[in-house]
């Protein structure tokens, strides 16, 4: 049922704007990602507002990631689903005016870990667990190439590896922060030089994960804890020495 634009613009401590873009955020809520939520004239009807108003409010929805416009044949308002890189941007702006470092980044990352390793050795579904165990065999079985391209393919396989352990813990919110941090650790800059020494450790490293893997998927989460701050060790030394820029960056965030 079409809202009047009086019911719109009711409420004296919001303008019309406020209570669109209100309304536009909840209906894409309710939506999946790439959904159809109509054209133009069909949510300027739908929300009882003028175009103008349903423009600005989508524009600032849209910064929210929750909603984009597509013009032209097959166009019109479709429901959005913000990534991780969304907030990842906002929060190395936010760092970077408090400047903080890179540094400090290592030292929350064992934190994490350490309690996505409890969290995930108690998830018991056979299908997660047996995807852990083939990780941990590819991990076992893989020859990194000892240049930057096979630095990025190992970082690739970290961040991936991470995100499963954060679905298999099972806590959106840790799976947000762990995600940020990941993003954080994946775009900071780095001296090429640096990492290039120390590439011996990608496989240190992917033989202690696999030994991570397989502790989660056994359950025993007194072993993955300990194996997970094994990892962080070894990776958060290895970030330290690699950092070209202290200073967070938001603009080559991908």
């Amino acid at each position: 049922m079409a809202t009047s634009r009086r019911s719109v613009a009711g409420d004296r401590n919001e303008s019309a704007v406020d209570l669109a873009a209100k309304q536009l955020r909840e209906i894409a809520l309710e939506c999946d990602d790439g959904q159809f939520l109509g054209s133009e004239d069909e949510l300027v009807v739908r929300l009882g507002v003028s175009k103008p108003t349903l423009r600005q409010a989508t524009a600032r929805v849209a910064q929210e990631h929750l909603v984009t416009v597509r013009r032209g044949v097959g166009g019109g308002y479709f429901a959005r689903r913000p990534g991780s890189l969304t907030v990842s941007r906002m929060a190395a702006v936010y760092l970077r005016t408090r400047e903080a470092t890179y540094v400090e980044l290592t030292e929350t990352t064992p934190m994490f870990y350490a309690e996505l390793a409890r969290l995930a050795s108690r998830n018991r579904d056979p299908e997660m667990i047996a995807r852990l165990r083939e990780f941990a065999e590819r991990d076992d079985n893989t020859v990194d190439e000892r240049n930057i391209a096979g630095y990025a393919e190992f970082m690739r396989s970290e961040r991936n590896f991470i995100a499963f352990l954060a679905e298999m813990a099972g806590n959106k919110v840790l799976e947000l922060m762990v995600a940020i941090t990941s993003d954080f650790s994946a775009n900071a800059p780095r001296n090429d030089e640096r990492m290039l020494r120390k590439l011996d450790n990608m496989a240190t490293y992917r033989r202690l994960r696999a030994r991570f893997a397989r502790a989660i998927a056994n359950g025993d989460g007194d072993i993955a804890e300990l194996l997970s701050r094994r990892c962080t060790d070894l990776m958060c030394e290895w970030m330290r020495e690699g950092f070209q820029d202290r200073a967070f960056q938001a603009d080559e965030m991908r």
